[in-house]
């Protein structure tokens, strides 16, 4: 009687160490399959982040390319309204304006379009930038977000260009970039343009700077094909 009732035991004890294995086996596999899913979702996780870098890359491109044709399309427009011209067409005011919007494309600084020109290699000579801008690439670069200082740059490479860069006008863009070099983010440079004292003076006086240089050479060229012009006709 009582070697059955310990029988039983010992076979309710083995069934219980049954169980008890099968539940271990269970959590192990259920354990390997959360680990696998986990797993799955980090490469799917950097599978996504990869393509938003993409996109974002692709879109950093699309805007920077977007400027640069249409730069293109006024030099060409410019081009083929001028001969027009040439060749007796009449061009109208919409003519007019396209010569106008090509002549500003070629012969004034782009700083944004030509900063992409160099660093996607096009243009292999980065030293030129730094000639007509007055900074180097890192710096626009960084800059691109702020107008201020696109406009500023943009003046400046107009100048030296055309050899009217003047030590005056110089002198106010070195001061700006001493002061814009303070900020550390673009974020922040972009603010202080509405807030910052100096910052303020600086470009207004540069604007004003750049304006009696730009009208100093247009009555320079007026005065000159004036005289030509009396010089023909005796």
């Amino acid at each position: 009687m009582e070697s059955g009732k310990v029988s039983g035991l010992q076979e309710e004890l083995a069934q219980t160490r049954k169980e008890i294995e099968k539940l271990e086996t269970e959590k192990l596999l259920q354990g390997d399959e959360i680990r696998a899913l986990k797993a799955e979702a980090r490469s799917y996780e950097d599978e996504v982040r990869l393509l938003n870098d993409k996109i974002q890359r692709l879109e950093e491109q699309t805007l920077l390319e977007t400027p640069a044709k249409m730069i293109g399309k006024e030099v060409r427009l410019r081009y083929l309204e001028r001969h027009r011209q040439r060749i007796g067409r009449s061009i109208g005011k919409l003519g007019y304006e396209r010569i106008k919007c090509g002549d500003r494309a070629a012969h004034r600084g782009r700083p944004v379009v030509d900063a992409w020109l160099c660093l996607t290699g096009l243009m292999p000579d980065r030293e030129v930038y730094k000639d007509l801008y007055g900074v180097d690439l890192e710096s626009m670069e960084q800059w691109k977000h702020v107008p201020e200082m696109i406009e500023i740059t943009g003046f400046r490479a107009s100048l030296q260009s055309e050899g009217r860069l003047t030590a005056d006008f110089q002198v106010l863009f070195e001061r700006l970039i001493e002061v814009a070099k303070t900020y550390f983010s673009s974020v922040d440079l972009r603010a202080a343009f509405g807030d910052n004292k100096t910052l303020q003076k600086l470009q207004g006086e540069m604007q004003n700077s750049y304006d009696e240089i730009v009208a100093a050479n247009l009555r320079g060229r007026q005065g000159f094909s004036s005289q030509h012009s009396s010089q023909a006709s005796t």
